[in-house]
């Protein structure tokens, strides 16, 4: 009988178990690791080395989220409502071979009210700060607390099936914040080390981002490091030496390009600097044609210049040069 017992409720111990499981039960746990990303793929073979892929997970070694999620972000807080992030082409850092995002996120709530860049809607997904892993982390209830991300692609990815552009990800699939009216939340939660950088990660971003690409005796105000043989990201600090610098300002990206609207991105690519000329501040636009990059800026935190309130995001009113329709 009891052998007889045993070989009835085995069985069906069985099948309850994987039932709780299918319905999210007893099943799950905060533990359970979380689907892998899909591997991104590139347009161009990444200029990083090994080297480079160690010293940039290594730096940007910040951990915004909480409860077991495991995000596909390398993450550095920048303020204390803002970090700037990267994710490689692989999710697990040792099998990366390139950047595919750089990406900013943002302290907020869960409403549209709240959404940073509502009227632009460059900041596509919201995570929550905890979560038991990081798909169950996405969207959430009305006012909960978390992150606004937003993506700034390097190069035309392949992104789950997805044909993603250079340049903002306003297709990132993410879902749609609710109205919360005059209801919508202040975040009250207190991330864990976030806050301005530290001087030794701030020089350690300079020692990542150590390139000058303009010729002439040109001294632009940012460091630049090459991602491939189109694209260069860079770094802006309130000062351009790791001993003076306190605040990063921007990130964003150039591409090797010529001055000509059919050449331009997009509109978010607001600024043509030329690859030669005898001083920065004359490297600005030029002739038709010129040899030179594309770029676009990403406002890290909130500040204030040139008498502009710049808030988070890609700044689309910076050093504007309107591109000659025809070359």
């Amino acid at each position: 009988m009891r052998g007889g017992v045993r070989s009835k409720t085995g069985p069906l111990l069985a099948a309850l178990a994987a039932a709780l499981a299918a319905c999210g039960g007893v099943g799950q746990s905060a533990a359970s690791p979380p689907p892998k990303p899909q591997a991104i793929t590139l347009g161009a073979t990444s200029s990083l080395t090994a080297a480079d892929i160690a010293s940039l997970t290594s730096t940007f070694n910040d951990q915004p989220f909480t409860g077991g999620q495991k995000a596909p972000l390398f993450s550095k807080w920048v303020g204390d409502d803002s970090f700037f992030f990267l994710q490689f082409d692989q999710a697990a850092s040792a099998a990366a071979r390139a950047v595919a995002y750089l990406g900013i996120g943002v302290k907020g709530s869960f409403c549209a009210e709240t959404r940073p860049d509502k009227a632009g809607g460059s900041f596509t997904r919201f995570q929550r700060y905890q979560a038991p892993d990081w798909d169950k982390g996405a969207g959430g209830k009305a006012g909960d607390q978390g992150y606004w991300l937003s993506f700034l692609a390097v190069d035309k990815l392949g992104v789950a099936g997805r044909a993603v552009p250079l340049g903002i990800d306003y297709a990132y699939p993410a879902a749609t914040p609710p109205t919360c009216g005059s209801t919508a939340p202040t975040p009250t939660f207190s991330p864990a080390g976030a806050g301005k950088l530290t001087s030794d990660a701030i020089g350690r971003i300079f020692a990542i981002f150590n390139e000058q690409p303009l010729q002439g005796g040109q001294v632009p105000p940012r460091t630049f490091k090459t991602l491939n043989v189109k694209i260069l990201a860079f770094v802006q600090f309130d000062k351009n030496a790791a001993k003076d610098a306190t605040t990063l300002h921007y990130f964003g990206i150039w591409q090797k390009s010529t001055y000509c609207k059919s050449t331009q991105p997009s509109a978010d690519f607001t600024h043509f600097h030329r690859l030669v000329a005898p001083s920065y501040g004359l490297g600005h636009a030029g002739a038709p044609g010129s040899d030179g990059f594309w770029g676009t800026w990403v406002a890290a935190q909130g500040f204030q210049s040139q008498g502009r309130d710049i808030p988070p995001g890609v700044d689309r009113q910076f050093s504007p040069t309107p591109p000659p329709a025809s070359c």
